[in-house]
């Protein structure tokens, strides 16, 4: 690693704490620079955090490639009944792609997400609430290497006293919501239940999501969306228990580790706020086949499934389909 930094900034607590870290333990050069995806986002609030702390500050243009690579894909995902991770996908082809690609070969590259990289490998933060590892793993992985996450080994409030302590301007409000709105074509169709009857209209497929509870309407029971047929325009819904998945498969592998040959165990995550569970993976034509050791709710195509061995990432990709039910043959040692 080299003794300089590019520090990626958006001005919030997280990325400000970066900043401060960066100048405490890199002697050389220090930059910072924030990535506009949005017309209406502002850098001024990462201006200045970088004017306070008296290090060089540049806005690299991001715009176009976001609305290609994460809008136009997160509807195209959508119009096929996929349910789609922006964050996951801005990650990976525009935030820190966009920094990598300006880079020098002196620099490292600083952010402040809730993640650690030690040894070359991409683990979990420190702070479980807060960790982010699961939002990196479809980040290539030449981009990790030259990634420090300062932040991951701190609490959120640990990055916030600190910050708040060196009486950094940062932006007090926090980005929780998607950073855009995904447009999608709208058309009407049906409401099925799991046999097939059809029990209700909707005003478009693109309004729903695998395992989608709120605003369904009443039906004299509880329903949770099951499945999305974008072709026939079709919503079905069902109990909790027609939710459950055996397993899934999983494409567009970004593998952070080289996976061990054959079937193995490890734990995946099919969500950001779901807990990981155990598993046994293995490649097989057109992906990986995960196997969950017990049935798992909600598991919806589209999605990133992020694999894990203890703390380490071992890679992510995208969810391509769901099965009930599945078999298991016997599992390695």
């Amino acid at each position: 690693m080299g003794a300089h930094a590019l520090v990626a900034l958006s001005g919030g607590v997280d990325s400000a704490a970066a900043l401060m870290t960066a100048l405490e333990s890199y002697e050389g050069m220090v930059r910072a620079a924030w990535v506009g995806t949005d017309d209406s986002a502002s850098p001024s609030d990462a201006r200045r955090v970088a004017g306070y702390l008296g290090v060089p500050f540049e806005v690299v243009d991001a715009r176009e490639n976001f609305s290609e690579e994460v809008i136009r894909w997160s509807a195209g995902m959508l119009a096929r009944g996929l349910t789609p991770n922006p964050c996951a996908r801005c990650n990976a082809r525009i935030k820190l792609l966009s920094l990598f690609k300006i880079l020098k070969d002196s620099e490292i590259l600083v952010t402040g997400h809730h993640a650690r990289m030690e040894g070359g490998l991409l683990h979990r933060g420190r702070d479980e609430r807060k960790d982010q590892s699961y939002f990196l793993s479809m980040v290539e992985r030449g981009v990790l290497e030259r990634c420090v996450f300062p932040v991951g080994d701190m609490t959120k409030e640990r990055a916030r006293a600190a910050a708040e302590s060196a009486g950094i301007p940062f932006r007090r409000k926090e980005s929780m919501d998607l950073c855009f709105r995904i447009p999608s074509a709208e058309a009407p169709g049906v409401v099925a239940d799991v046999e097939g009857r059809i029990i209700g209209r909707h005003d478009g497929i693109g309004n729903f999501t695998v395992g989608q509870r709120k605003g369904l309407g009443a039906y004299g029971k509880k329903v949770y969306v099951v499945s999305l047929d974008p072709v026939k325009r079709i919503v079905t819904v069902g109990s909790r228990d027609d939710l459950l998945s055996g397993g899934c498969l999983v494409r567009d592998m970004n593998w952070l580790v080289d996976p061990d040959p054959g079937r193995f165990v490890a734990v995946a995550q099919t969500r950001y706020r779901r807990r990981p569970a155990h598993a046994v993976i293995e490649k097989v034509d057109g992906g990986v086949r995960v196997e969950f050791r017990e049935e798992e709710e909600a598991v919806a195509p589209g999605q990133v499934c992020a694999v894990y061995r203890g703390t380490v990432v071992l890679g992510g990709g995208i969810i391509g389909s769901a099965t009930r039910r599945t078999e298991y043959g016997n599992e390695p040692g």
